[in-house]
């Protein structure tokens, strides 16, 4: 959300809170400017008056608009996301996409784990890795695994400097294997 609509957004609480107030306020006849006389006559001064229906469309334009961004979302939520990690000397900020290419570097190493995906989530300072991708028929599946964890998990914490959680691996396929020609 821009600065822009931060701030629309908080004028419109601003004049929603104080309706809801004097919602609240009126069964119980306490503020004399909320009568039923007073509040007939301020409906009478209204009429003719446009700028309050200028201010009503206002109000109805700024309501479609939070409601349209509410209904979509945020369709870059994952290219935004940083690790933020405080040093001595400021802040250090290292993107979702930065920790997906160390792991992905060190997956491209092993043999028999071909076409590696990985995603990373980030949650209170520590990651979690999801790699996926197929394996060739002659590997040990549950060891090659389980090295390709332990290497993944020690590279990054050792270049981020950041715990990682856990590693998951999902094997989708076996790949037919490579054929030498003689």
């Amino acid at each position: 959300m821009n600065i822009i609509d931060r701030i629309i957004l908080t004028i419109y609480t601003f004049c929603l809170a104080i309706l809801s107030i004097a919602l609240i306020l009126f069964p119980f006849e306490q503020l004399d400017f909320l009568s039923i006389n007073n509040i007939e006559d301020y409906l009478i001064k209204i009429k003719g008056n446009y700028v309050y229906s200028i201010i009503g469309v206002a109000f109805l334009l700024v309501s479609i608009r939070f409601l349209i961004s509410g209904l979509t979302g945020n369709k870059d939520k994952n290219k935004g996301t940083f690790l933020i990690k405080h040093t001595d000397y400021g802040e250090l900020k290292i993107s979702t996409q930065t920790i997906e290419g160390l792991a992905q570097s060190i997956a491209n190493k092993f043999t028999g784990i071909r076409d590696i995906r990985t995603k990373v989530h980030i949650f209170e300072g520590t990651i979690t890795l999801h790699m996926r991708g197929e394996v060739s028929p002659e590997i040990n599946i549950p060891e090659t695994t389980i090295q390709l964890q332990n290497k993944v998990k020690e590279h990054v914490e050792k270049c981020t400097g950041v715990e990682v959680s856990e590693v998951k691996v999902e094997i989708s396929n076996v790949t037919a294997p490579t054929r030498t020609v003689k």
